[in-house]
């Protein structure tokens, strides 16, 4: 090999070009200017997330800013002359945390610039938040009440008396001596509050049991457009649902009325509560806002709301205060009307006694008793007064925690549903509920005695 071949072998060796290997192992360092590339690319990765992260934090600060404003506007709304009136405040009794209570709702007709309008539609709502249950008592407008400090009258029109006393709180205290019961909470929804509302669900499904002609109930409906409802299962639409629960085109005017309203309502708890329609609640909340007057937050009953979610038909009792008409009242049937207040204190369904006496016999129906309150013989005393009754006893002993403070008649599926208001109407007390797999008993019905027995027996007069 000459002298310059071997300069060149040496020099290859001893200096390989950069990104090129010189052997097997050799470890080939890059050049300074793609390490400065490398590092600026790596710098521009960190930067663009940063960026990505900042961006993200503040649109939801921003939207959880909005949320939160949006609530107290709302809030602020719908206390507007209810929440902030100290009168109506002081008329309501403060409810027990996670005890049933109980809410007056309203429905009014008012025009824009009224202050009071007379109480189209009476409510008394019982919720039970442990049982997810919720009892509706309706009220005539026209029934013959005692108005305190007004006289004999109409109950609606207390709801219209102004003056410190008059408007919600006078309702209030009208209400609770009519019934004898506490009221809790106070809501009333003006016709058009309601109609928003059913628009921004979507609509409600109604099973329509009669065809409806009436332009008087479609007085909020552009051209009367709404005044005709046909016979049938349908999607009701605002305008179409205010015909449908202010209509008194009906025989016995008020009484079907009623009676739609509950019908509607029932069907506005189980479809507002589905899952896919949790969304749209702040939506409905605002629709609602400045057309509702209420002592609740919007937290609070969105809570309850949340609470009651996958609500159905069996959870929510109906009925009304019934009565005859005597021109220019509705006279109430007062042996009735207790009857229903002492199931509507209770949480039992209104027609238990009316309606599964006849169809379920005590001697077919088996039941489990189990002590829930921790007290000494209420499982005995339950399972004695059902054996008396004719029912057949299985398992008395004690539940698996002490924690009960209300006594339940748990029922595993609709089978057994008549049997389990039959158990209920022969205890001092007792909500239905259905299992939904959180009980387990291989009889027809259990019975978990609550803290609540031993007031309930001293109650009824057959304390053990």
């Amino acid at each position: 090999m000459g002298k310059h071949a071997a300069q060149r072998s040496h020099s290859v060796l001893k200096a390989p070009r950069a990104g090129r290997s010189s052997g097997v192992g050799a470890v080939v360092e890059p050049s300074p200017r793609l390490r400065v590339h490398k590092q600026n690319r790596a710098r521009a990765i960190r930067r663009g997330v940063l960026v990505v992260v900042i961006v993200i934090a503040v649109i939801a600060v921003g939207a959880a800013a909005y949320a939160y404003f949006t609530m107290r506007s709302i809030d602020r709304t719908i206390k507007a002359g209810v929440g902030s009136n100290g009168q109506t405040v002081a008329a309501l009794t403060k409810p027990v945390p996670k005890q049933p209570f109980t809410i007056l709702l309203m429905g009014s007709d008012a025009r824009p610039k009224e202050e009071a309008a007379r109480a189209d539609t009476i409510i008394v709502a019982r919720v039970d938040p442990q049982t997810r249950q919720v009892s509706m008592l309706s009220i005539p407008r026209d029934t013959r009440v005692e108005i305190p400090g007004h006289g004999i009258s109409k109950i609606n029109a207390a709801n219209f008396y102004g003056g410190a006393e008059g408007g919600p709180a006078l309702m209030i205290k009208t209400v609770e001596g009519f019934l004898g019961i506490k009221v809790n909470h106070y809501m009333e929804v003006n016709f058009l509050g309601f109609q928003k509302a059913v628009d921004a669900l979507g609509g409600v499904w109604i099973n329509v049991d009669t065809t409806i002609d009436d332009p008087k109930a479609a007085g909020h409906s552009p051209h009367l457009r709404a005044q005709h409802i046909d016979k049938g299962y349908q999607l009701l639409t605002g305008e179409y649902a205010l015909t449908y629960v202010r209509s008194r085109a009906f025989p016995d005017a008020d009484f079907t009325r009623m009676r739609h309203q509950q019908t509607f309502f029932k069907a506005l708890a189980e479809q507002s509560s589905r899952i896919e329609n949790l969304p749209k609640l702040p939506t409905i909340a605002r629709e609602m806002a400045p057309y509702t007057a209420t002592d609740m937050s919007v937290n609070e009953m969105l809570d309850l709301v949340m609470a009651l979610k996958g609500i159905n038909g069996n959870d929510l009792q109906t009925a009304t205060v019934t009565g005859v008409w005597k021109t220019p009242y509705v006279w109430t049937d007062e042996k009735e009307k207790a009857r229903l207040v002492a199931a509507f204190n209770a949480g039992r369904p209104f027609d238990a006694t009316s309606t599964v006496g006849t169809a379920v016999e005590p001697s077919t129906v088996s039941v489990t008793v189990r002590n829930g309150a921790g007290q000494e013989g209420v499982a005995s005393s339950a399972s004695s007064i059902l054996k008396s009754a004719g029912f057949v006893i299985g398992e008395v002993g004690n539940a698996n925690q002490f924690v009960y403070d209300k006594t339940l008649v748990v029922y595993k599926d609709d089978a057994n549903k008549a049997a389990a208001d039959l158990v209920a109407s022969k205890l001092p007390t007792g909500s239905v509920v259905a299992s939904r797999g959180m009980y387990s008993f291989t009889t027809d019905v259990l019975v978990v005695v609550g803290k609540d027995w031993k007031a309930a027996l001293a109650n009824a007069g057959t304390a053990q």
